[in-house]
């Protein structure tokens, strides 16, 4: 049996389940499980957000160390899914490497949810606390056309920004800029309930909770790093928000 193609494609699928959003600690307890079910007979296993080390013992005594780095991780709880059933069928079938490895592929290539979802589900959130934030009809319609920007550029600095506080600065500052040109044109009335609103999508209470929940799973470097991204996104914003209101208090 080839142990190291067996560990690359276990690495391989909690890599993909980190970056789908998972915890560490239900990464770590599959990575366990499928390590058991193809009989090696002792594992070490560390996950952080951003790394997953093991090192594994084979019968025959041999000792196995692999790495995976995680640049970047997002929230997909649709392949999250299969990829849970994914490692609960490679638990209970111990297929060879190359069906694993074609397996997860599979579940890589599956059609994403359509974009208009993602859409939608942001003008329903920055809308609906908007309203929440006592905006009228509108700066409810303001709202929801800043949450369209947010979501618009949220997917496209995905594909080539990492860092919180840089991608939330952005998008917080654009959005922001949009509010207050629609008040200044008088289009819009509240422009602090409609920031207060639509910033909320940016907000990443998931990632400090999740922290919290690590933490209280004695995972602490993982979950001072969640909190830790919490924290930089949230000045992101800040900062965003921020420089727009000092920018354009000097124009308007």
């Amino acid at each position: 049996m080839d142990y190291n193609r067996i560990l690359k494609e276990i690495l391989n699928i909690g890599r993909e389940m980190l970056r789908a959003g998972a915890d560490v600690s239900r990464v770590e307890d599959s990575m366990y499980r499928m390590c058991k079910s193809y009989g090696f007979t002792h594992a070490d296993i560390w996950v952080i957000y951003s790394n997953i080390q093991a090192t594994v013992e084979t019968a025959e005594g041999d000792i196995i160390t692999q790495i995976r780095h995680i640049p970047s991780t997002s929230s997909n709880f649709d392949k999250l899914d299969y990829l849970n059933n994914l490692s609960r069928r490679v638990c209970r079938q111990t297929p060879s490497p190359d069906e694993v490895a074609n397996m997860l592929q599979e579940v890589l290539d599956r059609t994403p949810q359509p974009a208009y979802l993602e859409y939608l589900a942001g003008v329903l959130g920055g809308t609906g606390f908007g309203v929440f934030f006592n905006c009228g009809v509108k700066d409810a319609i303001i709202a929801a056309i800043s949450s369209i920007i947010i979501v618009f550029l949220g997917r496209r600095l995905a594909k080539t920004e990492n860092n919180p506080l840089i991608s939330n600065f952005i998008q917080s500052f654009i959005a922001e800029v949009f509010i207050i040109l629609s008040v200044y044109v008088g289009f819009a009335e509240k422009s602090g309930n409609i920031t207060v609103g639509v910033v909320m999508l940016l907000v990443s209470a998931l990632g400090f909770t999740n922290g919290i929940s690590d933490l209280l799973h004695k995972d602490t470097l993982a979950g001072i790093l969640n909190i830790s991204n919490a924290i930089i996104g949230a000045a992101g914003i800040a900062f965003g928000i921020v420089s727009a209101i000092l920018l354009f208090k000097g124009v308007l």
